[in-house]
Formats: structure tokens, sequence, C-alpha cells
């Protein structure tokens, strides 16, 4: 009996030693996280859309979220302030943090882009302690405007930042209350409203975009709430950012254009009259474009000639056919306009277009032309017929 107690008192000792190793290394608070978000779907606006869901605080003030992101944070702590405190972290006290740039990158390509998220204003929601209700005041400090709703027992209120690049404190002042008057406020959710400065979507390529930002919480952190805050949810805040890019991209030919004919300007009348030979044939196959960002262009041949796509006719004689694009204004390579740009053979030497802004059903033109020289070449070979298949390739996934 003796030895069963001893061995029932040392599984007791183990099982308590467990626990407390586990409790000496739980931690204290934990990352909190949330995700603003962003599309463009090839609008003719060139602007994103913001599809982050909106702070809770916009079911009060509809009207402070009708032109900005918003978004509710999941930050919540108490807060015993004093009011008029002569330590202005002992009052009722906000710091946010300022305007900060981050990286987002391509996901499949790793492309980075620079952007800014900047806060714009603050909202919370507290239930009251005590009898005097310390949001129930005026901002000062570093905040400005004060909208208020609720009762004695629950409140919320917002506020906007003077500076939102560098923010200075927000504090809340309550002068009905007496001086030192000390209240314990339970903060139930926060929420801010945002600025996102974007890169232009036109000048992305399609796909989706992420990175994120980590805000440290607490006294000296980039959310800082003053002293006397306890129960705070976590101690970190991290804001992931995705942005989701989807372009229209149309190339619109006319019915017929699988077959360009090259003649001379004005056709063969004059040559076969007796006139002069043609200086060069050509054609030109006009198209409508629905662009809205980046693209790539080639050709691929039939026949090869010179570097450049050829035609051949039955004694296997071939000429090299030039093939250029004009593109409409707004799109451009190398940041100028695109006029009878001639365009490369094969992928590896594609052409890259960026749009300076969204073209929607403009006109553009591709030429298929063959040289001087060239055509004099042909002209030995009367009644013969030249041919060649040309694949000109228009590549928005780049």
């Amino acid at each position: 009996m003796s030895s069963s107690t001893g061995r029932l008192a040392r599984i007791r000792h183990l099982r308590a030693g467990l626990v407390a190793g586990l409790l000496a290394f739980a931690p204290l608070a934990s990352a909190l996280e949330v995700t603003l978000s962003a599309q463009y779907r090839g609008g003719g606006s060139g602007r994103f859309e913001n599809t982050t869901p909106p702070a809770d605080f916009c079911r009060v003030w509809a009207g402070l979220c009708a032109s900005t992101g918003t978004v509710s944070l999941p930050i919540t702590y108490q807060k015993t302030s004093i009011n008029r405190a002569p330590d202005l972290r002992d009052r009722y006290f906000v710091k946010l943090p300022g305007r900060r740039e981050v990286e987002v990158r391509h996901q499949q390509t790793g492309e980075p882009r620079q952007m800014t998220f900047e806060v714009r204003s603050i909202s919370q929601e507290a239930v009251l302690g005590g009898p005097y209700n310390p949001l129930n005041g005026s901002s000062s400090g570093g905040c400005r405007g004060m909208n208020s709703v609720g009762n004695q027992s629950r409140f919320r209120y917002h506020t906007s930042l003077v500076n939102p690049q560098s923010p200075t404190p927000c504090l809340i002042s309550y002068s009905w209350a007496p001086d030192d008057q000390v209240d314990t406020t339970t903060v139930l959710d926060t929420g801010i409203s945002f600025e996102l400065d974007i890169p232009p979507p036109y000048r992305l390529r399609a796909g989706m975009y992420r990175g994120s930002l980590t805000y440290t919480i607490g006294p000296g952190g980039d959310f800082d709430f003053g002293n006397n805050v306890t129960g705070l949810s976590g101690d970190t805040l991290v804001i992931n950012f995705e942005l989701d890019v989807q372009h229209a991209f149309i190339f619109e030919f006319p019915p017929g254009s699988e077959r360009a004919v090259l003649e001379p300007k004005g056709g063969w009348q004059a040559w076969l009259g007796g006139g002069q030979p043609p200086g060069l044939i050509y054609r030109d196959l006009p198209f409508r474009l629905w662009s809205t960002g980046p693209f790539k262009a080639y050709k691929l041949c039939q026949h090869y000639t010179a570097g450049t796509c050829g035609i051949r006719n039955d004694a296997s004689h071939e000429v090299p056919v030039t093939v250029a694009i004009t593109l409409p204004g707004g799109i451009e390579h190398q940041g100028r306009p695109v006029q009878q740009l001639a365009l490369p053979s094969g992928q590896a030497g594609a052409l890259a277009f960026e749009s300076a802004m969204p073209t929607l059903n403009r006109p553009g033109q591709l030429r298929f032309q063959v040289e001087r020289n060239d055509v004099q070449a042909m002209l030995r070979y009367p009644g013969a017929t030249y041919a060649g298949q040309v694949t000109v390739v228009f590549d928005a996934e780049l």
C-alpha cells in the first residue's frame, strides 16, 4: 500500500510539473491578422475597386464609408483612464501608425510593386464601467472631429487623424467629469478607415499580388493605447494586402482578315497596262482593340527568310515580308507611340507594350509589306503566285 501511495504521489507530482511547464511557456498575447483587398476587372475607369469587408462602424455612419476603405481590426482591451491626468498616457489615449510603404508581389512571376498604406480615422465601441463616459467628449491632439452614439452602458465614437502621414496621439476628454476621475472602459471593437495608393492597374500584369505589413501593439508600439491597459487581444497585427488584376484584352479583326492579298497602291492595273513597275506591295489589316494592361506581340512564320517571314512561289523563290503594327494612342513601346513598328519573329524577341491609359474599342492596324527590291525580283516570275502563312501572337499573359 505504501508503495502504491508513493507511486501515486510521484505521478501526481509529474503531472503537476507538466502543467506548470505549459503555463510557464504559454504566450501572453498572439498575432492578430486582417486582410485588405482590391480588384480590377478591366473597366475604363482605370481604378481599383475596394473589396475589403466594411468596418462595423459603417453600419452606424454609412456616409463616412462611402468613398474610402474601412476595416475592423481584431484589437480589444481594457483601459483605465484618468480624466485630465498630467501624464497624457493616463488619459483615454490612442496613437496610430503613420504612412507605410508595402511591397506586393505577383504570385506567379514574383514581380514586385510598391504601394502605400495610410490610416485616416479610427472608431471604437466600448462597454462603460462607471457613471462617467470617457468617450463622450471631444478629441484633441492628433485627432479632430467627433461622431458618437450610444447610451450609459455602451458607446461608439469616430474621429479623424489630423496628419495621417505622421500622426500624433489622440486624446479624448470629457469636461463634465471631475479632474482625476478614474474610469475603466472595455473596448469591444476597433475600426479604421484607410487609403491605399496603388499603381494604376493598367500598368500591372494580370494576376494576384500579395504583400503584408506587421505592426506592434502596446506601449511604444505602432498601435499604442497609453498606460493602464490590460487584456490586449494581441501584441502584433499583420495586415495582408491582396490585389486581383484581371484585364480586358480583345483584338477584333473584320471578316476576311485571315487572308491578306498584297498589291501596289491602286492595284496592279497600272503596271499591267504598260506603266512603271510597282515600288512595293502591301496590305493593311485594320482591327479594334480593347486593352487595359500590358501585353506582348510577335509573329510566327511558315517560311522564315532573312530573319523574318517570307512568301514563296512554286519555284521555291522566296521574298521577305515585313509585318508592322500600329496601335492606338495610350499604348506605348519603351515610352513611345507605336506607329508601323516591325514585329519580331518568335516569342523570345516579343515586343512589350505598356498601357498609359485604358484602351477601349480603339483602332489599330497590321501592315504586311514587300519592299521595292524584292518586288523587282518577284516580277522575274510573271504569273507566279507567292504565298505563306504568318501568325501574329498577342500575349496578355506575358
